[in-house]
């Protein structure tokens, strides 16, 4: 009966090391995995900090442009403005 239970502790024995291996190896897998996503993620948070900068860029140029045209339009008011009084007192010259 030794022998019989011996044989059993063997093969759990060989069992278990088996095991051990198999999750050594699943362990290794997944890391890997998790380095390569780690990497992805990095890689598209790069990309969208470089996304960022650039739409922060475009949109400061968007708003200094936006400023040169009411500083334009603000011109082409006053300039109206001049134009409609000396018409007007040209058109009272006249009468």
């Amino acid at each position: 009966m030794s022998e019989q239970l011996l044989q059993q502790l063997i093969h759990m024995v060989a069992e278990n090391n088996r095991l051990v291996k198999e999750t050594q190896e699943e362990l290794r897998e997944f890391k890997k995995e998790m380095y390569d996503f780690r990497n992805e993620m990095y890689a598209f948070r790069d990309e969208m900090y470089e996304f960022r900068d650039d739409a922060t860029r475009r949109l400061d140029r968007l708003e200094r442009q936006n400023k040169h045209i009411d500083a334009d339009l603000d011109l082409l008011h006053r300039k109206v403005s001049d134009h409609e009084r000396e018409i007007n007192r040209l058109k009272q010259v006249g009468q």
